[in-house]
């Protein structure tokens, strides 16, 4: 299951820093801190840091001058509960692989894999929306160009794609994921884990009364 958020350009720091775990005292109650050690970056390697790299991305791209121009976008990507074992590192590599071939190498700015929260491990992909500028010449920014209503109808079953092709055990797309229309927010995400696991608990208090 995938979700996706808009990112403005004042709030790109601040995520940036949150998902590469920058911040010594994070509001997220699901952080394990000691399990930090487990995440890991998939993105590449930079001589400067992810931030540095956007900036210098964004100057290369024409930006409407309006304040509500969308400059990121994320994307995350849980490991399917019927991910075979031993898989893991492989379904997150080739996640990775079909993002950065979706919307194009030089345009990633992040991404890195979390084991460290209370849910199934995910990975965190952020991009620049780069599409090319017929007006202006080279290339702008333009979320809606890209976020649009296909591609979000049409990301679960490429992504299946993919990874069926490169042997990669796991459904993404479900009763639930076509239901919901294929996407969901990050914290209807985060309110289903919730609601499960609270469940999990009276489950367990009913066996052991």
């Amino acid at each position: 299951m995938a979700s996706s958020k808009k990112f403005k350009h004042g709030a790109v720091r601040n995520q940036l820093r949150h998902i590469e775990r920058q911040i010594e005292t994070p509001s997220n109650q699901d952080i394990d801190m000691e399990k930090i050690n487990l995440d890991y970056l998939l993105s590449p390697q930079r001589d400067m840091s992810s931030y540095q790299y956007y900036q210098e991305r964004k100057s290369q791209l024409y930006v409407y001058g309006r304040s509500d121009v969308i400059t990121m976008v994320g994307w995350i990507v849980t490991a399917p509960k019927d991910l075979q074992p031993g898989q893991e590192d492989l379904f997150f590599q080739e996640t990775y692989h079909f993002l950065e071939n979706r919307y194009g190498a030089e345009n990633v700015i992040s991404a890195v894999v979390h084991k460290d929260e209370s849910g199934s491990p995910h990975i965190h992909f952020c991009f620049m929306p780069v599409v090319t500028d017929a007006k202006h010449g080279g290339e702008k920014l333009c979320a809606s160009n890209i976020m649009n209503k296909k591609e979000l109808r049409n990301f679960h079953p490429a992504l299946q794609k993919h990874l069926d092709n490169q042997g990669v055990h796991a459904k993404i797309i479900n009763g639930v994921t076509k239901a919901q229309g294929g996407n969901r927010s990050v914290r209807e995400m985060k309110r289903e884990r919730d609601i499960e696991r609270a469940r999990t608990i009276e489950r367990d208090r009913g066996r052991w009364s």
